[in-house]
């Protein structure tokens, strides 16, 4: 369906940073966003906005000519929005009222009132369900029971408006992977994988595992749902014979006790000397020299949409382990491009890296299939299925 007539509304929840004229933000959501604006005549970005230098997580400037944000008040958490309800209701109205077409990504303060605004003013609606916040606010104790219950309470709400707002609407949900798309099952939902790596980015080489030492790479923020620690516990139950190697690449700043509890256990176990910890990497070409480095990758995370991270390493021919839980059995098959562990695990761990370690045909095997597969998940795969599903026609199926 032709939108290049029509004006897209974008809301997201995910900051942004505006400086010397140019908007910054994640590039996870700013390629997406580029993307996006190559379909619309003209993009309202409705996205909470501080005039500062850009962050090194907010590294990515939009480069689409024809985009005009509305900002929202500036917050960096959910709870952190709930005491802006009018200047957040000034906002949504600002991009209904402007828009033909609006797309939503992720969780929405006052999500209500956004689709009741959305009805209001006529407007198509599209929403981006990127991850399950209730069963990853499961995983463990966060700030405290008292804050851990309201941050519970109010990912119940905006699940339960955000259904009720589609029904309002007869809009479409693009969820990341089928636990996704069964919690928001509707008669326009579509399970999908989300990246933000481009076919150019590609990099092909026939193995891994060549050299005497193995290294094992960790890929995302350092808190616990993402079970790092199940990893390091694997650690000394490795029987390939190898020298191993972790790296550990991601932020660690909103999590210093985890991090510390992380090292304490590496000492406890011996293996302190086999982690080398990197820190935050910007991504694209320096996260991707780490892709491409490593010989396996493992991510052994507790609860997920369909990672992103999955994707990009086996755009880089990096074979994978990740555990079987949200989206992640959407976007890996179980031995074929990838192979999937139980949460909690370190024992399947060490075996599933053992076996990728030992059995060169079967490694070979992932990394080819592991290429395919990310070919269909590209950023513009991924926008072609949202506009697709805007028309109202059945995205095609990931293979």
């Amino acid at each position: 369906m032709d939108r290049r007539d029509q004006t897209l509304g974008i809301v997201v929840e995910m900051y942004a940073n505006r400086h010397a004229g140019d908007i910054y933000i994640h590039a996870s959501l700013g390629r997406v966003i580029d993307r996006l604006a190559e379909r619309f005549r003209d993009v309202r970005l409705c996205v909470p906005l501080a005039d500062v230098p850009p962050t090194q997580a907010r590294d990515y400037c939009l480069a689409a000519t024809n985009i005009e944000v509305i900002p929202q008040p500036y917050y960096t958490s959910s709870l952190g929005a709930v005491r802006q309800v009018f200047p957040l209701r000034r906002a949504y109205a600002q991009v209904c009222r402007a828009s033909d077409v609006l797309f939503i990504r992720g969780m929405a303060p006052y999500a209500g009132i956004l689709y009741w605004l959305a009805r209001w003013y006529g407007c198509e609606t599209c929403h981006w369900i990127v991850g399950n916040p209730i069963a990853l606010l499961r995983t463990h104790r966060r700030a405290g029971r008292i804050k851990d219950l309201l941050s519970l309470l109010y990912a119940w709400q905006d699940r339960m408006f955000t259904r009720l707002g589609r029904n309002l609407t007869g809009g479409a949900f693009v969820c990341n992977g089928e636990e996704l798309a069964a919690i928001f099952r509707s008669p326009r939902t579509t399970a999908t994988v989300s990246s933000a790596i481009t076919e150019e980015e590609f990099h092909e080489r026939p193995d891994t595992c060549v050299n005497d030492r193995i290294q094992i790479l960790f890929v995302g923020i350092l808190r616990p749902e993402k079970g790092l620690q199940y990893l390091i516990d694997a650690l000394p139950r490795l029987k390939n014979g190898r020298d191993v190697e972790l790296v550990v690449v991601g932020a660690a700043e909103q999590f210093r006790d985890y991090r510390a509890e992380l090292e304490r256990q590496a000492d406890s176990l011996g293996v302190a000397e086999r982690i080398r910890w990197i820190g935050y990497v910007n991504y694209g070409p320096e996260m991707f020299r780490y892709l491409r480095e490593a010989d396996v990758l493992v991510l052994p995370t507790l609860s997920e949409g369909t990672p992103r991270v999955l994707v990009e390493a086996r755009a880089n021919s990096l074979p994978i382990v990740a555990t079987n839980v949200g989206g992640i059995p959407t976007s890996v098959q179980d031995g074929v491009d990838g192979l999937l562990v139980p949460p909690k695990d370190s024992q399947a761990i060490a075996e599933a890296v053992d076996r990728i370690v030992t059995d060169g045909a079967f490694r070979r095997d992932l990394i080819q299939n592991g290429l395919a597969r990310a070919r269909t998940m590209t950023v513009t795969r991924f926008v072609d299925r949202v506009i697709e599903l805007m028309g109202g026609r059945a995205p095609e199926t990931i293979q």
